[in-house]
């Protein structure tokens, strides 16, 4: 299976910052990014995920909706590691293409060949660029035009144009370059990167689409699609669809790698693992709690339910009527609903389940049986591997890569050595050639 790690300094859950020892006073300082990102890759994680979120809530609460900038951080980390993988967050709504295009492949250079794209197309922060956001459906139409010019921009040197001839020189053949005049319905471009393609050929491109149109864009685009499950079943209805309609495009289903979230809290035995559950839960305020979830569950009025006692159906909207608010997109509301209706949490539970894992899976236990969650997913033909949360640093982070990340490599489930050198290769994707151009 494949693994990525969500990079969250001070860890998934927004008050885990307030445990002892937290290191929350180094955060944004690079020596603590620099010591989880070589743990990380000391466990030989895929790669590091960096998220990036411009919806502003409870601001100074917590530290969680705050974050290092993905480009400075990749950039910060490529020197400092050798193999591991970063896919960061782009939005292509509020960055012009040739800049992502310029950003991505220099650092995908500087790394030799372990960057990826993880492309949204943003459900909130237009205020923050100065612009009214896009309806959803024109969204992902610009998306798929902006990627289809960003590819172009990597692409428009052949893999042999450069040729560092002194002698004659040359450093790159101009036949062997080709400029880029792209014309659509969104973007107009002439020109091209001072970039030639990097080791893995371009970025490899990520996605997190789970509305009918996110999912159909990621059939088409995505080489890795990361997706909220919390259901196995229904994890695997989303699996095969996503091949499905990757296959109906002309795609390889094989070659896109589908990696749910999941937020584990792992303890020597199940009852130590439901201790720090509880602990950590006690960390949560749980009235800002209450405020936060009433906007996850589409405005519903909590105000009067009872933290422990479930949620009465009546005050919640069909999934199928939900709509995407303040960045909490209506794919992830339909996880919160069937935990209200369907598993009759209580409003304290599904608040700590909010705040651990967002609509992601989750799992506590011991590291036995935290494994066999993943290999149980994972044979079922629900992914290809997991997007892993730490729910609090540094125990959270450690417990994931000294424990649970071995007792994955001791069942075979996972590598013990890296067997590449780019992200494509440790992900098992083809390193995509250059256009077919006639001379």
């Amino acid at each position: 299976m494949n693994l990525v790690l969500f990079f969250n300094p001070a860890g998934r859950l927004p008050a885990s910052w307030r445990r002892p020892g937290s290191r929350v006073e180094e955060l944004y300082g690079l020596p603590l990014a620099v010591d989880l990102a070589r743990k990380a890759e000391s466990a030989r994680f895929d790669a590091i995920f960096l998220a990036d979120v411009f919806y502003q809530d409870d601001l100074g609460r917590d530290p969680f909706t705050t974050g290092y900038e993905p480009f400075t951080l990749m950039s910060a980390l490529c020197p400092v590691t050798e193999r591991i993988g970063f896919i960061g967050t782009v939005s292509a709504t509020f960055m012009p293409p040739y800049h992502l295009a310029r950003y991505f492949a220099s650092i995908d250079h500087l790394s030799s060949g372990r960057v990826g794209w993880n492309l949204v197309t943003s459900s909130s922060g237009g205020e923050l660029f100065g612009m009214e956001l896009p309806p959803k459906e024109e969204r992902y139409a610009r998306a798929d035009e902006y990627l289809r010019l960003v590819k172009s921009l990597w692409d428009a040197y052949d893999d042999d144009a450069v040729v560092n001839d002194r002698e004659a020189r040359v450093w790159a053949r101009a036949d062997r370059i080709h400029p880029v005049d792209f014309e659509g319905e969104y973007f107009r471009f002439r020109g091209h990167l001072k970039v030639p393609r990097s080791p893995q050929g371009r970025p490899v491109i990520v996605q997190a689409g789970q509305s009918d149109a996110g999912m159909d864009f990621a059939a088409r685009n995505a080489e890795v699609v990361f997706t909220a499950q919390t259901d196995l079943d229904r994890a695997r209805e989303f699996y095969a669809e996503i091949k499905k309609r990757a296959a109906a495009h002309g795609r390889d289903p094989e070659k896109i790698k589908i990696l749910p979230g999941i937020a584990p809290i792992i303890g020597a035995t199940h009852e130590e693992a439901r201790e720090r559950a509880d602990e950590l839960a006690g960390l949560i305020d749980m009235e800002s709690g209450r405020k936060s979830m009433e906007i996850t569950l589409q405005g519903a009025d909590l105000s009067g339910v009872d933290l422990d006692a479930p949620i009465p159906a009546k005050c919640l909207v069909p999934p199928e009527s939900a709509s995407d608010q303040a960045g909490r997109g209506a794919s992830r509301y339909r996880n919160f609903y069937e935990m209200a209706v369907r598993d009759r949490m209580t409003l304290r539970q599904l608040i700590f389940e909010s705040e651990r894992g967002l609509g992601h899976s989750t799992v506590t236990g011991s590291v036995e049986q935290v494994a066999d969650r993943f290999e149980e997913w994972w044979r079922a033909g629900a992914c290809d591997g997991f997007a892993i949360t730490p729910v609090d640093v540094p125990e959270g982070f450690d417990s994931v890569c000294e424990q649970l990340v071995p007792e994955l490599q001791s069942r075979a489930l996972f590598p013990k050595e890296y067997e590449g050198k780019t992200l494509r290769e440790h992900l098992g994707l083809d390193r995509p050639s250059a256009p077919n151009r006639s001379r």
